[in-house]
């Protein structure tokens, strides 16, 4: 039963002491203060609760901590934003929870953060960024609401399972939450329905014993061969239901039926065959209580239209409607545990991150889309004493799935934007797999100017930056131009964003082997603010949506340019490449032309690739090796060529398999007049 309202009142810092008294307003559930504009750090909910059944249960999610009296009388404390308390309730009906999410203080924060909140905690796409503001706009509240269960004396509280391959199919570990207040055998009846696709249920009833009070108890099940779980691009995303009843109580997760690990070289094998990744990261919002269903639908969706396979929970836990979604599109997850940069140093703190770190792996290990565990995002002086802790502790609590210490900075290459310029990607930085790289760029000047109001033209530099803007990186590094109105800076802002993502993925991909996927960085604003993302807060897309859409094609053409300057009658086109991700042999019909004033075609063939191949087609060079004819097959071309006019051009390219085009691909070339008459010599 869900608690769908309840009286609120709030506190603009931390309380001394005591209970509330007057000032109450009714509020909806889920419910998160900062929505309303409010700043504070403290926040009381009054609740009527049923008085039904011979045990009741309170599931609630709350940022960040959260303690509760019944009746007047205290009952205990959650610490934790992401998984829920489970509270059991003696008897009475009025209910007071104090939801506690404080700034932590300065000194403290930002360097030695004791909150294990990620990127809801501190992040330079939160508001106010990574400076001293950037804890406004917090998240506390009852995010994901409040439910309460009715249970019988031995009470089922949470579910999850590990699955094994077996040489004859699979062996499921069903693990239950049970809380008994003393010894106990009962029968639990286990169920297993397909969910997405038409087949007939499995069921299987084991005893299960306990000693009594909470905690996690275990049945085998052993299982045939099943349709598998796999990405969209593959196959079909197989997913089934399992339900456990005890006790009259009953409880379902997701399951599918996958293996994942990571071989020698670093290579994801999904159902035991390699898998490239083309992936982003998403933070989908700061405020879990405006999310849902709908949205992580949408979400995923977009996703998908991206031809993304695989997506990375960046540095928080989201809200679990995403995991669901993901489960049903056959979208691949890496989870990161909520850790972004620095920690404080001591054993409370490690304590506690060991605590929650395997709570993370109860809440959302029964996810066929949860492919990897990470520990830490970009950490600091941490990097070498908690991560190993939280790997170790991963590892134990799941060894079903791979897990990493942490995403560091080596793995995050950033030329074109902190550093360098974007052709520096041709060096492979972060191989064999970047999980974070990009570029900022605004979004529509329709939105900024809704979100900025008189600041967004001329531009109020220090407002700007409250919204995640980084001017020394868009004109000292990117060399972005403001221009002479808010739409050009837009346009110039984006263009960058397209031309640098587009760069950087077509030299990843073409390096298929030493680099095993990427992970763009990142693919909604999750605020009102101006950051590397390709959709905007109102998932309208920025140029670099269909810059990684193009780039991250399942089958990608991929064109390198002579030069993207040269003399009318020089050869366009220096490298052709084709790359397939696809687990199957293609037969492709290239296409490559060169655009201006009028369409001059270079070249049309047929090109075969073999299953999950990456293979260069084209090399200039190799002209010269091609054997003497009795006429020179390339004059024509070169006579086209230098006929050309001097001005701007478009070098492109196209795959077709049948009537499907697979990928299309533009490079932009600007012809000049020759410096000298001396002739094409190539």
């Amino acid at each position: 039963m869900k608690l769908e309202r309840a009286l609120f009142l709030s506190h603009p810092a931390q309380d001394p002491g005591g209970l509330p008294g007057e000032g109450w307003r009714e509020v909806a559930l889920p419910h998160q203060w900062s929505l309303e504009g409010l700043e504070a750090e403290v926040g009381w909910y009054r609740l009527q609760v049923p008085e039904v059944g011979p045990r009741r249960f309170l599931r609630l999610w709350g940022d960040y901590s959260q303690e509760a009296w019944l009746e007047g009388a205290y009952l205990g404390r959650h610490e934790g934003y992401f998984f829920p308390w489970l509270l059991e309730l003696p008897p009475g009906r009025e209910l007071l929870l104090r939801v506690s999410a404080p700034k932590e203080p300065l000194g403290q924060w930002p360097r030695f953060k004791r909150q294990i909140k990620g990127v809801l905690g501190q992040h330079d796409c939160r508001p106010g960024g990574n400076t001293e503001r950037g804890q406004e706009r917090g998240t506390g509240g009852l995010w994901g609401g409040v439910e309460l269960w009715v249970r019988e004396e031995v009470a089922l509280l949470a579910l999850t399972h590990r699955l094994h391959r077996t040489p004859k199919g699979w062996r499921l570990l069903v693990q239950f939450l049970v809380d008994a207040p003393r010894a106990f055998q009962e029968e639990v009846e286990l169920r297993l329905l397909p969910e997405n696709f038409p087949g007939e249920a499995l069921e299987k009833a084991a005893p299960l014993r306990g000693d009594g009070g909470r905690a996690w108890l275990g049945v085998v099940w052993d299982l045939p061969e099943m349709p598998l779980w796999e990405v969209w691009e593959r196959g079909f995303p197989h997913l089934f239901r399992l339900e456990a009843q005890v006790a009259g109580a009953s409880l379902a997760v997701p399951l599918g039926f996958r293996t994942v690990e990571v071989d020698g070289e670093g290579w994801l094998l999904l159902n035991g065959s390699r898998l490239f990744l083309r992936g982003t990261n998403l933070i989908p919002t700061q405020w879990l209580a405006a999310y849902g269903e709908e949205a992580a639908q949408k979400d995923a969706a977009l996703l998908k239209e991206a031809h993304l396979n695989a997506v990375r929970v960046h540095a928080h836990v989201t809200h679990p409607a995403f995991y669901r979604a993901c489960d049903r599109e056959g979208i691949l997850v890496w989870q990161d545990f909520p850790l972004q940069w620095g920690y404080a140093p001591d054993e409370a703190f490690a304590k506690e991150a060991l605590r929650q770190v395997r709570a993370m792996v109860d809440l959302l290990g029964a996810h066929p889309s949860i492919y990897l565990w990470c520990a830490q995002n970009e950490p600091t002086h941490n990097r070498h004493t908690l991560g190993p802790l939280l790997l170790a502790a991963l590892k134990e609590a799941d060894p079903t799935r791979p897990a990493k210490e942490a995403s560091d900075f080596r793995e995050h290459p950033y030329p074109g934007w902190y550093y360098g310029h974007h052709r520096d990607f041709l060096a492979l930085p972060g191989a064999p797999l970047p999980s974070e790289f990009g570029a900022q760029a605004l979004p529509r000047a329709e939105l900024l100017r809704r979100v900025l109001g008189e600041a967004a033209w001329p531009p109020k530099w220090e407002v700007w930056a409250y919204h995640n803007f980084q001017p020394h990186e868009t004109f000292r590094v990117a060399g972005v131009e403001v221009g002479e109105s808010l739409e050009a800076f837009v346009e110039s802002s984006q263009a960058y964003q397209a031309k640098l993502l587009e760069f950087a993925i077509h030299a990843y991909r073409r390096a298929k082997g030493r680099v095993v996927g990427y992970f763009q960085f990142m693919f909604v604003e999750p605020w009102e603010g101006i950051t590397w993302a390709v959709l905007d807060v109102e998932r309208v897309p920025k140029r670099g949506y269909f810059a990684l859409k193009e780039a991250s094609s399942p089958v990608l053409l991929s064109l390198v340019p002579f030069r993207e300057r040269l003399e009318v009658g020089g050869p366009p086109l220096m490298e052709a490449w084709l790359v397939s991700d696809l687990p199957r042999p293609l037969t492709l019909r290239v296409l490559l032309w060169l655009e201006g004033e009028e369409r001059l075609p270079l070249w049309e063939g047929e090109v075969v690739l073999g299953p999950a191949e990456a293979r260069r087609f084209f090399h200039l060079m190799e002209l010269w090796e091609a054997p003497l004819e009795g006429q020179d097959s390339l004059a024509p071309l070169r006579e086209a060529l230098g006929r050309l006019s001097p001005g701007a051009y478009r070098l492109v390219g196209e795959a077709w398999e049948g009537e499907r085009r697979w990928s299309r691909h533009e490079v932009a070339l600007t012809y000049l007049p020759p410096l000298l008459p001396l002739g094409v010599a190539w």
